[in-house]
């Protein structure tokens, strides 16, 4: 494994973690429909234009949750190319993908 994509890999899991955390903080201050039902835009905008601290709130988490996405499925890809066949690696390359497009389903629908 190279120092480039360990980084990577590195940083991707402090950003879900962040997101995870965020995640929370929308939970805790009620944000969670800050923009309503409206996925994925926010209330009907792509940027709101007036939000409220809640519409923020949300928004924000919408855009950090979403760019975990393609950092999830690069370092799942890459992984899997990288590991050798049937490495601890590989295995939780796919795991790691399969992970994100299920939480982006279910985020998504809720």
């Amino acid at each position: 494994m190279d120092k480039k994509f360990k980084n990577f890999a590195i940083f991707t899991v402090i950003y879900n973690i962040f997101v995870i955390v965020w995640g929370a903080f929308v939970r805790a201050t009620g944000s969670g429909a800050g923009c309503g039902r409206h996925w994925p835009l926010c209330n009907g905008e792509v940027i709101p234009m007036a939000p409220s601290i809640h519409t923020q709130i949300e928004f924000f988490h919408r855009l950090t949750s979403g760019l975990s996405l393609p950092l999830v499925l690069w370092i799942s890809y890459r992984g899997f190319k990288s590991f050798p066949r049937q490495s601890a690696g590989k295995k939780f390359s796919v795991i790691a993908g399969v992970s994100i497009i299920a939480e982006a389903l279910i985020g998504a629908g809720l």
